[in-house]
């Protein structure tokens, strides 16, 4: 079953068509409006304008009814998303091997003597 276009809206990231799902546990999922043999998600519409997915991977996942279709997720064909997730902020990246970082903070000695009075 493919979707109605009416049914389909615009991914902010990279502007194609994407079809918006409702999961098992009430999340929303993004799916590719086109039916793929190699997708993962089983989809299939509910009511006028409500689709609904099921993901087939899983041990405990059964296949796609009759009624169901497989479809991509979206973010697996996204152009417009990046590669590599920002890291989250107040984290510093990694330091390399055999590198020491010294903290700021901390005062060390300054090679000065000390006069005594």
């Amino acid at each position: 079953m493919i979707p109605a276009p009416s049914e389909l809206r615009t991914c902010n990231d990279c502007g194609q068509p994407v079809l918006w799902t409702t999961t098992a546990v009430g999340k929303r999922l993004a799916v590719d409006p086109h039916p793929a043999e190699d997708g993962n998600q089983a989809c299939y519409r509910a009511q006028p304008r409500t689709w609904v997915s099921r993901s087939l991977d899983g041990t405990d996942a059964r296949p796609p009814a009759r009624w169901e279709e497989r479809y991509r997720p979206h973010v697996a064909s996204c152009t417009g998303r990046p590669a590599v997730q920002d890291p989250l902020p107040g984290t510093a990246p990694a330091a390399a091997p055999n590198v020491i970082r010294l903290d700021p903070r901390r005062r060390g000695r300054t090679g000065r003597k000390r006069r005594r009075r």
